[in-house]
């Protein structure tokens, strides 16, 4: 039946009719990214974060994966705000602007009373209201801009300790000739990152030996696999949060070797362990806040 040939009583009953189904079609949708996340199935899509899972696979725009991701987050912490948002007392964009606040209270009453307190309100409101509880004010995010030479071009603000340590370096690297914001900044980044690249592969340790018969992974072993891996989630190719990883668990016999060591990002990295251990054992060690 064509909506034109309607009476306008039935034509507004059937428009609230199918926003009530929008509404409970998104609490399930909620519901079964929170399980796809407890499982971390989107790893097994190469996808690597439930966010680009969402993008690679559903017709959402960035904004809508991001209000549903941090809301579905919101409703693992507070169980409560289901019921809330099938009531209608807080919307999509209230639990999304809570989700990092109440991640971070154990207190079950603390994260209701939350809940309460934003119930009815706008996103300014409940954007004002986290940042009394935190005593923030929330910075402005920094802009970046890729360009097809390879640069990055960035937009910042420095404050607080941050502006004091950039004066610091700004000084003492003058006596070296670099006075320009971005050598200033460079040279904080490059040695930073050096430090760092350090650090993960264990390079400056006395133990030069390579053993492979216990957890622990020798500096060599760790150089190799991330030459082999290009420093990347040997799964998912991501450049963010890795680990080093048993493919054979070393519980389950496997032993600290290139064949049997990879690079994987945190969540292709817990994924694994479900696969290889079980759902129920890694329970007992994820999804815990």
């Amino acid at each position: 039946m064509s909506l034109q040939n309607l009476s306008d009583e039935r034509l507004i009953e059937d428009t609230k009719m199918w926003n009530e189904k929008e509404e409970h079609c998104t609490r399930q949708f909620l519901r079964h990214i929170n399980e796809v996340n407890r499982r971390r199935l989107f790893c097994d899509d190469k996808t690597g974060s439930l966010f680009k899972y969402i993008r690679k696979n559903f017709n959402k725009s960035d904004s809508e994966i991001s209000r549903r991701v941090l809301a579905a987050k919101t409703l693992r912490h507070v169980p409560y705000a289901d019921k809330a948002l099938a009531n209608k007392q807080v919307t999509l964009t209230n639990l999304a602007e809570v989700s990092n606040l109440v991640e971070n209270i154990k207190s079950k009453k603390k994260k209701n009373e939350i809940l309460d307190s934003i119930k009815g309100k706008t996103q300014t409101q409940t954007r004002e209201l986290v940042d009394e509880l935190t005593g923030k004010k929330r910075a402005t995010r920094s802009k970046t801009h890729s360009h097809s030479d390879g640069s990055l071009r960035i937009h910042l603000t420095l404050v607080g300790q941050t502006a004091k340590d950039y004066d610091f370096l700004k000084e003492q690297l003058s006596n070296n000739g670099i006075y320009k914001p971005e050598e200033v900044i460079g040279h904080a980044i490059n040695s930073t990152a050096e430090s760092m690249r350090k650090k993960i592969i264990g390079m400056g340790s006395r133990k030069s030996k390579v053993i492979t018969n216990t957890r622990a992974i020798s500096a060599a072993i760790k150089k190799a696999v991330m030459t082999r891996s290009g420093n990347k989630c040997e799964n998912c190719a991501s450049k963010y949060n890795l680990h080093f990883d048993h493919i054979i668990p070393y519980s389950l016999g496997g032993v600290s070797t290139i064949g049997n060591v990879r690079q994987l990002c945190s969540n292709c990295n817990t994924r694994a362990a479900i696969v290889a251990l079980s759902q129920q054992k890694m329970d007992l060690y994820i999804n815990q806040s």
